[in-house]
């Protein structure tokens, strides 16, 4: 190519491109460049030197022209460079620049191109693209991927810190996730609309910024959901944050002409010199969160690694609890219930045990709230009530006649709100054979309050085939007396916490007294449960209590070991 078409195709090139001698000074230079510059095509840049034009330039572009001008070689780097601004009014721009050096055959420098490309659109069409990925469009916080991110960096320094101390995290250099839901944002959205909803979401993701430190990360996770990340905290710091946040959102929000209050559920977890994700301390706040829903909402949960470990054993018994029944894995206990005065045995309580393969032997109190919240409470009440009423003739085979004794069974409250329960009993008792009169089916305090007419209804119903009925656990609950007047109960069982100690308690005895007499008025049997001491029987037989029960008699047993009948 000649010198000519050479020189043409540099002042036609789109890019900006000058080139100058080996002292810097200009030989030539197009319109791009001067384009780029907003100088007028007479403005000649030709004899001056590259060092003197463009200072702001010079300062990015200088240390690589010269780069190139010594003895380092050629260099052809892509560079980012961002000007100042030309003018208080001017925007910084982002240049991809090309530098290369022309040599003699010895090496020698002849010249130095520069050619610029305005990079600034495209520069600012993937930090725009790049905010995007990381932020939340409405309220314009990090969002799920961005936190993730910087809680792996913030738990890489904790870890770092805590190295240096012997593995032991100091109680300021630990990482703290806060993990917050709005309480009830659901009918916001459903009583006056997505927008309102959105607007309150904004307003309150600033208020709640307002209350944070300058360093710390707050995110919307989608939906109502926010987390706060804190590095440098102890304890007691993510603790008076998350009391702060609730705090603050005690003002109501206007939106709209709405004067609206919002409540946050705030689950918080806490790092320590073990953690080695974000996955463990997000799945911990995210559950401390739902612990504080069931608490009451408007309030926080911390939940450490040890307590991790007890929901995790308690979601495996949930999976469990699905096929214990098939693998038949549970064993029906019963425990007898005797006249205080004869201490003659008249019925026996049937206890459910879960014999689980890795845990062992399982009290209730393990396993029936777990059946309760996935659902398996109601196949695991059928089989309950099945067996009991399939074992009951075994129990009473050498005791007593079938007409007098009764097998007991409890139900749970979901068990006995089931549209199901009635044709459970009519199927477990046509299956056994065992007469209505000989069952009596345990029910408590709050499973009666929560629908009132709906349970009566099903209790007559059950009652009218001859199936009785015990008040369980009167004491613990709401005690109210206006429906001991409805329901179809035969029985009431006095908590065991206000049988303990009755014989030495003046006050105590006083309540068990009076809820005898009140019982008996309403020609109500009363049965003593937990009774354990030989003063607390006679205590309670001063009283006029009808019935025992508790391991003063014996301890529940499967059928399996001979049941014993009698106080030895």
């Amino acid at each position: 190519m000649t010198k000519v078409h050479l020189r043409t195709a540099i002042e036609q090139s789109p890019l900006g491109t000058i080139i100058v001698d080996p002292d810097g000074r200009c030989i030539l230079v197009n319109a791009a460049w001067n384009d780029l510059w907003g100088m007028g095509e007479d403005s000649s840049l030709v004899g001056s030197s590259i060092f003197d034009h463009h200072q702001a330039l010079a300062m990015g572009l200088i240390p690589y022209v010269k780069e190139c001008m010594g003895d380092g070689g050629v260099i052809t780097p892509l560079l980012f460079y961002e000007s100042a601004p030309a003018s208080p009014d001017a925007t910084s721009r982002w240049f991809k620049a090309f530098i290369y050096a022309v040599r003699d055959k010895a090496g020698g420098l002849l010249q130095v191109g520069i050619m610029l490309e305005d990079f600034t659109e495209r520069k600012r069409l993937e930090e725009h693209l790049s905010h995007q990925a990381f932020h939340d469009p409405l309220t314009g916080l990090p969002n799920r991927t961005l936190l993730r991110d910087r809680l792996g960096h913030a738990l890489s320094v904790s870890r770092q810190k805590a190295d240096r101390n012997g593995g032991v995290s100091g109680e300021g250099d630990r990482v703290a996730l806060l993990f917050l839901d709005l309480d009830d944002f659901k009918r916001v959205n459903d009583t006056l609309g997505h927008t309102i909803g959105d607007q309150l979401l904004v307003k309150t993701a600033r208020r709640v910024g307002a209350s944070l430190r300058p360093g710390d990360t707050f995110a919307r996770l989608g939906g109502d959901e926010f987390a706060v990340l804190l590095d440098e905290v102890g304890a007691g710091g993510a603790g008076d944050l998350a009391a702060r946040l609730l705090e603050a959102l005690r003002a109501p929000f206007l939106v709209n002409g709405h004067e609206l209050f919002v409540t946050f559920s705030i689950g918080v977890a806490l790092s320590d010199a073990g953690e080695e994700g974000g996955e463990d301390l997000l799945r911990r706040a995210d559950i401390a969160m739902y612990r504080s829903k069931r608490s009451g909402k408007n309030r926080y949960n911390l939940l450490s690694r040890e307590a991790m470990s007890s929901v995790l054993r308690s979601v495996k018994l949930k999976e469990d609890l699905r096929r214990a029944i098939e693998r038949e894995e549970f064993r029906v206990y019963y425990q007898p219930l005797v006249l205080l005065e004869t201490e003659e045995v008249v019925s026996y309580e049937a206890l459910l045990r879960w014999e689980h393969p890795e845990h062992g032997l399982l009290e209730p109190a393990d396993f029936i709230p777990l059946a309760e919240e996935n659902g398996s409470i109601i196949p695991l009440g059928r089989w309950v009530l099945r067996e009991a009423c399939r074992q009951a003739p075994m129990l009473w085979e050498q005791t007593s006649p079938e007409e007098s004794l009764k097998v007991m069974i409890n139900l749970s409250p979901l068990q006995f709100r089931h549209p199901s329960l009635v044709e459970s009993v009519t199927t477990a008792l046509s299956e056994s054979g065992l007469q209505p009169r000989n069952l009596v089916l345990e029910i408590t305090e709050s499973a009666m309050m929560d629908e009132s007419a709906t349970a009566e209804a099903m209790m007559r119903a059950l009652e009218n085939r001859g199936v009785k009925f015990a008040l369980d656990d009167f004491g613990t609950g709401y005690s109210s007396l206006a429906y001991l007047t409805k329901i179809p109960a035969s029985i009431l069982k006095i908590d065991r916490t206000l049988i303990a100690g009755v014989n030495e308690n003046p006050e105590g005895s006083a309540v068990v007294s009076s809820i005898i007499n009140l019982a008996h008025a309403l020609k109500l049997t009363v049965v003593a449960e937990g009774v354990e001491t030989t003063g607390e029987l006679e205590e309670l037989r001063s009283l006029g209590c009808d019935l025992g029960q508790g391991y003063h008699w014996r301890r529940p047993c499967a059928l399996a070991r001979r049941v014993v009948t009698q106080s030895g």
